[in-house]
């Protein structure tokens, strides 16, 4: 618990100022209460639109990573991450937006949350790291037509203001779990910074 420490200040800014996007959890169940993991208190503190979500809700094991679209190791490893969750029918794993390293970071997410909102977000999300080479904006429109995302609805959907304000809440909440960059991981309660081999990953799992 002591390590998570810093999340009372970033908790206290972002559940505060972003209350209308925020999950029904307090400041002080997030920090002091110990009756479940503190992973999963940090999912409670985001609505449900602001997780890209793949594989069983009730899973036993949960692994969260905090990610950025231009991160070069979350793409390397989120192929092994889905070859877990489809090679086993107890883990979940849970795509959250922390767009640290440009502005273009910012607008991906923005587009995958919106996506989001047409039930779509996952297969924009995995499409865009299944991208070959570097993201351009003619690959990135290719898959939002491959996907049949509603373009006018997707627009519309960008400029909602709980769409940043979600992305905020979960920079947050990375940054105050101790996140200095990207990939960040809970796999289940062992908080891990930076790219994860996939066997090690499964030695944390129940």
């Amino acid at each position: 618990m002591l390590k998570h420490l810093k999340i009372i200040f970033f908790s206290i800014i972002a559940i505060s100022s972003i209350q209308k996007v925020a999950a029904d959890i307090t400041v002080n169940e997030l920090i002091f209460s110990t009756d479940k993991p503190f992973h999963l208190k940090i999912l409670e503190a985001l609505p449900n639109n602001a997780k890209i979500v793949h594989g069983p809700i009730e899973a036993e094991n949960t692994i969260i990573e905090f990610m950025d679209y231009f991160c070069g190791y979350c793409k390397k490893i989120h192929p092994e991450l889905l070859q877990i969750v489809d090679e086993r029918d107890d883990v979940r794993v849970i795509f959250l937006q922390h767009p640290i390293l440009s502005e273009s970071s910012n607008t991906l997410a923005r587009i995958v949350l919106a996506a989001n909102l047409q039930n779509k977000g996952f297969a924009l999300h995995d499409s865009i790291f299944s991208i070959s080479g570097s993201i351009t904006q003619n690959k990135l429109e290719q898959s939002i037509d491959e996907i049949g995302i509603d373009k006018v609805q997707l627009n519309i959907d960008m400029g909602r203001p709980d769409i940043n304000k979600m992305i905020q809440l979960s920079s947050f909440l990375a940054g105050g779990a101790g996140a200095r960059g990207t990939p960040t991981f809970f796999i289940n309660e062992e908080f891990i910074g930076g790219f994860v081999p996939k066997q090690q990953i499964i030695s944390l799992l129940k």
